[in-house]
């Protein structure tokens, strides 16, 4: 028998986003936002999406994201949530899934592909604002998220409300365990991405949080978006953007609490990022096929804590992870080390493992070490060849002003067997990194083999 989930568990009243800036078209001034006239706005948006299957989300205002969401279910529509916004990208997804309708802000659109410009729906402000909250069905496929491409070619996975409904509250349970008033969040990550969604999007819609429009990338902006917020105030971002902060003067911040996910976290970066905003920091790990699936205080922690409702089981050397929203088992590309019943630590990918010299060696170990370098602003060890024997790894790497190869060098050899010390380092302004924090494999492929020319070059000129 089928049933149904509520769009959103929170009161009409309740405050569910803060704009910083106003939306003329909706007549919106900047600042809160409440549930009842959310909804007259999804109510609203939703009328222009009769003609579609599929809706690509390509809004980068993160309320206008929400609204655009929300207004895809409420139609009965599957949202698509690509990993960029690039015109290939959009051809590939019509293609892929006909009677499709791109949803966005003003951005260049295939003229082939039908679209909608949200700034140009107009909303009636005088309307009486008496929305209801509408049930999904619980097997209404909502979105289809696609994964980041870190490890290859991206992949679409399938996401059904009632999947996201209930993943959303095990997350809150486990994310912000000490909430107590409404919490008023900023998110340095995209909407499209699984972590994005999962936070800025789902928790508002299902917990007392109060997202923010904004999406801040350099330091200053984030601390002042930050400021700009009601306390409580959280912050969901990413290591890179958390080691970007920790050059900026965060003096009277004073976060409700921080989450952190997409790539690995050093303790050191935990503990000063916890000092320097003077909160708790919570790392959590998860993947686009399952969602969100483990928190840890990296700063005090090194094993992770599974959460309820989520099973671990081994199957061989895999691990397979299962839950009741969950349509299928999923085997986890990270090897697993259990630790009694919900604790774990990671140990890398099973295609992270290296053997140089008969030396066996964990990329993501050796990327771990290379983080902590407190010179660093950036970096990644990658093996260039994609066999498991390799006879060398190198290195692409950003310095702090000050830091240098040698000093680099010299503390991985303080640290790692000599034959794991990559050479050659390349020494870039900056890497390649996505919105999410990721590094794609085919940009970095691409980078290596640019800057192997570039140094073939140099040597040819002298």
């Amino acid at each position: 028998m089928t049933t149904s989930f509520p769009l959103l568990n929170r009161d009409k009243s309740a405050p569910i986003a803060f704009v910083t800036r106003p939306i003329e078209h909706f007549h919106q001034p900047a600042g809160i936002i409440d549930t009842a006239r959310f909804l007259a706005h999804v109510n609203c948006v939703a009328k222009t999406l009769d003609n579609c299957d599929y809706v690509i989300n390509l809004c980068e205002n993160r309320y206008l994201f929400l609204v655009g969401f929300a207004a895809a279910i409420v139609s009965k529509k599957t949202n698509l949530l690509p990993p960029n916004s690039s015109q290939v990208t959009q051809r590939q997804l019509t293609e892929s899934y006909p009677n499709s309708l791109v949803l966005h802000e003003g951005l260049d659109t295939l003229n082939s592909v039908p679209n909608v410009n949200i700034d140009e729906v107009s909303f009636d402000p005088n309307a009486p604002v008496t929305c209801d909250v509408p049930y999904i069905e619980d097997n209404h496929l909502a979105c289809i998220s696609f994964t980041s491409g870190s490890t290859g070619p991206s992949q679409p996975n399938l996401k059904y409300w009632r999947t996201l409904h209930t993943s959303t509250k095990i997350n809150l349970h486990n994310m912000l365990p000490d909430q107590g008033d409404t919490v008023y969040q900023l998110a340095t990550v995209p909407a499209q991405h699984m972590w994005g969604l999962e936070t800025s999007i789902l928790m508002p819609l299902f917990g007392d949080v109060c997202m923010s429009d904004a999406k801040p990338l350099f330091p200053q902006d984030i601390v002042d978006t930050l400021k700009m917020l009601p306390r409580p105030r959280m912050l969901v971002s990413t290591p890179v953007h958390l080691r970007a902060l920790s050059s900026t003067d965060c003096t009277d911040l004073k976060l409700h609490s921080i989450l952190c996910a997409t790539s690995p976290l050093t303790a050191e970066l935990a503990r000063d990022t916890e000092s320097q905003c003077d909160t708790l920091l919570r790392e959590v790990y998860g993947c686009s096929e399952v969602g969100s699936m483990a928190v840890r205080r990296t700063a005090v922690e090194d094993k992770w804590l599974r959460f309820k409702g989520i099973e671990f089981t081994s199957d061989g050397e895999d691990i397979r992870a299962s839950a009741n929203h969950l349509p299928t088992d999923v085997v986890l590309q990270d090897r697993i080390q259990l630790h009694g019943e919900y604790h774990f630590t990671l140990c890398g990918r099973a295609s992270d493992l290296i053997k140089i010299a008969g030396k066996r060696g964990s990329l993501f170990d050796l990327n771990r070490i290379l983080l902590g370098f407190d010179g660093l602003r950036d970096g990644v060890i990658v093996r260039p060849e994609s066999s498991l024997e390799v006879t060398r790894l190198c290195a692409i790497v950003a310095f702090n002003e000050g830091s240098d190869k040698t000093s680099l060098i010299r503390y991985l050899r303080e640290r790692i067997d000599s034959a794991f010390v990559p050479r050659p380092i390349y020494v870039v302004d900056s890497l390649p990194r996505e919105k999410n924090g990721k590094l794609l494999k085919n940009k970095i492929d691409a980078l290596l083999k640019k800057l192997k020319v570039k140094t073939e070059e140099t040597k040819n000129a002298i």
